[in-house]
């Protein structure tokens, strides 16, 4: 009987193994029990972020170019010819057409501005005058070399200096100085209407000399008034005028021409007064304008010698660079009166003129027709230019001046000018 149990405990214990498995067997039968196995569980899905959206840098614009940059940027492609005939303004004789004598040297130096005289306009015209000078401006710009539109200027000041015969009649300085700024300012801006119609774009106006006894100089009724806050507010009102018409202004004859009896014309008169005397009244109705935004000052050939000792007006550094520019704060356009005036070529040369004049701080030499005189004032800038006696810096300041000046005029625009001059070939 132990046999038959032993032999069923063995087989016992065989079925067990094949039904446990042999490692599981050899646990038990070493006595020891299998280590538990703990269920994997499923794990917790990690939420799912919100992606980072990709931000997309917008590249950095181009600054919005100024009209200050825009100029300048065209004053670097400009040639230095077309730079040296901005600084012309030439007249010629001729109602029709200019002489082909004028017309040559308009070609050759890039004459970039022009003045008509009363011998260019037909006054008896029945219109007066201003169809034929529509018609003769329309010519000139035809013999433009430069892509640059000119200046055409005129004086047209009232009284006896009127260029045209007028629908209306147009009151002296002297008469609207007795009259108010609203007169002065009405005239003034009829005259800039019509001078606008016909291509004209600057009046070389108004007379802001001032004289204790204006009908006593030979400018007489051209002058406002002996009171210089008067010829302040009636020559501010025309020039607020001339811009409401669609023309620029240009104040003259700086510093002042009332203090003398003599015609700069015939000779070069001399102004005596002292420094504290020209501030205190010659000077007041100049700066009164400068504050107004006066776009040119006619510098003139007369001597003052408590300002400067050794230059006229016109060649003198401390008057217009100094007491012009610095203490007035002029930035506009400096002309010179004319350099056909007896007060310059009395003592300079035309071609030593000239280079003095835009040394001093000087921008555009006004010349009437003398061929010969005009073609030295041309040769001599080419030459200071090209020997560095004029530097690049003081040639392109002038240019700047010009050329914003043209811009004020609505003549000239820089962002197309840049177009029209990348495309030269």
């Amino acid at each position: 009987m132990r046999r038959l149990a032993k032999t069923a405990f063995i087989l016992f214990l065989s079925a067990m193994t094949a039904f446990c498995g042999c490692s599981g067997t050899r646990s038990i039968l070493n006595g020891t029990m299998p280590p538990q196995i703990t269920p994997v569980s499923t794990p917790t899905p990690r939420p799912t972020a919100t992606p980072t959206p990709v931000v997309t840098v917008a590249p950095t614009p181009e600054p919005t170019p100024t009209l200050e940059s825009m100029i300048w940027d065209y004053i670097d492609g400009m040639t230095v010819e077309e730079k040296i005939g901005q600084l012309a303004m030439f007249g010629f004789r001729g109602m029709d057409a200019p002489p082909q004598e004028f017309s040559d040297i308009v070609e050759r130096y890039h004459v970039g501005n022009m003045i008509l005289y009363g011998f260019n306009i037909d006054r008896n015209a029945p219109d007066g005058g201003f169809e034929g000078a529509k018609t003769l401006i329309q010519k000139l710009n035809g013999l433009n070399p430069s892509y640059i539109p000119r200046f055409y200027s005129i004086d047209v000041e009232g009284g006896s200096v009127c260029r045209f015969t007028w629908e209306r009649e147009l009151e002296s300085a002297y008469s609207l100085g007795f009259s108010d700024a609203e007169s002065a300012y009405d005239q003034f801006s009829y005259v800039g209407r019509e001078l606008a119609s016909i291509g004209i774009n600057l009046d070389l106006a108004p007379v802001l000399d001032v004289s204790e006894s204006p009908l006593m100089t030979f400018l007489e009724d051209r002058i406002i008034s002996s009171d210089a806050d008067t010829v302040s507010e009636i020559g501010c009102a025309m020039i607020s005028g001339l811009h409401d018409g669609g023309c620029l202004a240009a104040a003259k004859h700086f510093p002042g021409h009332g203090g003398t009896n003599d015609d700069s014309h015939e000779v070069t008169p001399v102004v005596d007064k002292s420094t504290s005397e020209l501030y205190a009244y010659d000077l007041v109705p100049f700066r009164s304008a400068v504050e107004a935004g006066v776009d040119f000052v006619l510098v003139a050939h007369i001597s003052y010698p408590a300002l400067d000792s050794n230059n006229i007006a016109s060649m003198s550094n401390p008057i217009i660079s100094g007491i012009l520019r610095g203490e007035m704060g002029f930035d506009g356009v400096v002309i010179s009166d004319d350099f056909r005036m007896r007060g310059l070529t009395a003592r300079y040369s035309v071609g030593e003129a000239a280079v003095k004049f835009i040394l001093a701080g000087g921008d555009m030499i006004l010349c009437g027709p003398h061929y010969e005189l005009q073609e030295s004032i041309m040769q001599a800038l080419y030459e200071a230019v090209g020997n560095g006696t004029i530097s690049e810096d003081r040639l392109n300041a002038s240019i700047y001046r010009i050329l914003m000046a043209k811009y004020n005029a609505g003549i000239w625009s820089p962002r197309t000018a840049l177009i029209s001059q990348g495309g030269r070939s």
